[in-house]
């Protein structure tokens, strides 16, 4: 391992996104590598919080609402406009994904309602399928589920005749959360638009970590969540996306307070907004919020030309050791090698995956290294790769104590029960 050391060293000293790292909390004698189901804590978030606790909250208490919370919505929004290349006034912040989504697809139902139909596919997140099936149950339509036949990989022209038979509204991964698959984004929404069908895309486990364009894609509506690659903390708000034209269309299925056209004029009367603001549940979440305001600045600041561009790095290291390495000890890495194909995680099967993953988080030896990563099933052990704070020399570490893993057979002395979160 000396020469792909000195190799990741050399990688590290000519990273351009390596300053970032120091702007995060990493914990001691440990290496994280679960950026895409959490990313880690920003050091300037904690002023951030204890400024909005103690000064706005606990100092200014309701003039804060004028000074400064009423507009942090938009603010937020337009940092998240920035980082997916789009206009300011298309998207909006607040509340969660699966929210966010049934929101969403209730909207577009009620402008176009002529649509029959919802469907997904079996490489999506689990939970829009659940919005998908409810939705089709509440409202008497058809449910279709395209299955692959395989749980990691699509078949673009069996979606495409997918699409032609099931036109009306599919709902689709951008980046798979299995085997790390990114869809051709443009060339799904130009089809579906030939096609006479809506595509709405997740793109929380895209938004961050790769370069993503709205205002060339063709996409018209997409979701996301901001507590992965964007750092934003647990349970952070989530985000739509409406291409301009379509704002004005749709109707948000819940008529909020903050949703009115003007909610401080307490009107008897609701006139719904004729902006994104239409999607606003009620009362804006404050303290989740903040940390947005400080998490998405490191990543505007970065710029996910250069993140995406530090991910293929990171990634085609990996691949080096996993070929020269890793390979011969069962593994199969299963994440697509174009770099167009994939995110930004790397997804490793074997068929002891759960055993190595406990290990790796809690290791037999107290004195081993703790790194995390998650498990999916079945067999997956994932790696984030977060350009923002993943080290080459992370990777090197995790692969040597993957190797240890292995060849004293430690994983043998965890058991096969699967609890927990990872």
């Amino acid at each position: 391992m000396d020469r792909l050391k000195k190799i990741a060293i050399n990688l590290d000293s000519s990273d351009k996104l390596s300053s970032y790292r120091k702007e995060f909390i990493l914990p001691t004698n440990t290496i994280y590598l679960d950026g895409n189901s959490l990313g880690v804590l920003s050091k300037n978030i904690i002023n951030d919080l204890n400024n909005t606790i103690k000064e706005d909250w606990g100092n200014n208490l309701i003039s804060s609402w004028n000074e400064k919370w009423i507009e942090l919505p938009n603010k937020v929004s337009k940092k998240i406009a920035s980082i997916l290349n789009c206009k300011d006034d298309e998207i909006y912040v607040g509340s969660s994904t699966s929210n966010n989504l049934y929101k969403l697809i209730k909207s577009i139902l009620e402008a176009h309602r002529d649509i029959k139909s919802i469907s997904t596919d079996n490489l999506n997140f689990p939970s829009d399928k659940y919005i998908c099936e409810g939705i089709c149950k509440d409202f008497n339509l058809e449910f279709k589920f395209l299955d692959y036949k395989n749980d990691l990989f699509p078949n673009i022209e069996v979606l495409k005749r997918f699409i032609i038979k099931n036109m009306g509204i599919i709902v689709l991964s951008h980046v798979t959360y299995k085997a790390c698959f990114r869809f051709p984004i443009k060339e799904i929404n130009e089809f579906c638009k030939d096609n006479n069908s809506i595509v709405i895309w997740d793109l929380s486990h895209s938004i961050g970590a790769i370069d993503i364009d709205m205002n060339s894609n063709r996409s018209d509506f997409a979701i996301g969540c901001t507590y992965k690659y964007l750092n934003g903390g647990p349970g952070s708000p989530a985000f739509i996306y409406v291409r301009e034209n379509k704002i004005k269309k749709l109707k948000s299925p819940i008529k909020g307070w903050f949703s009115h056209n003007k909610p401080f004029d307490f009107s008897e009367e609701y006139q719904e907004s004729s902006s994104m603001d239409k999607f606003s549940n009620g009362t804006p979440h404050i303290l989740s919020l903040s940390t947005l305001k400080t998490s998405l600045d490191l990543t505007i600041s970065a710029s996910t030309k250069n993140l995406e561009y530090k991910s293929h790095k990171l990634f085609d290291f990996f691949n080096s050791v996993y070929e020269e390495k890793l390979k011969d000890k069962k593994f199969d890495l299963i994440t697509p090698n174009k770099s167009q194909e994939r995110g930004s995680h790397i997804s490793l099967y074997h068929n002891d995956a759960w055993r190595i993953s406990k290990c790796l988080v809690s290791p037999i030896n107290n004195t081993s290294i703790k790194i995390i990563v998650d498990y999916r099933p079945d067999n997956i052990i994932r790696i984030a790769l977060t350009p923002l704070y993943t080290s080459f020399k992370d990777i090197i570490i995790l692969c040597e104590r993957i190797i240890e893993i292995v060849n004293t057979k430690e994983f043998e002395q965890k058991d096969s029960l699967k609890e927990g979160v990872t």
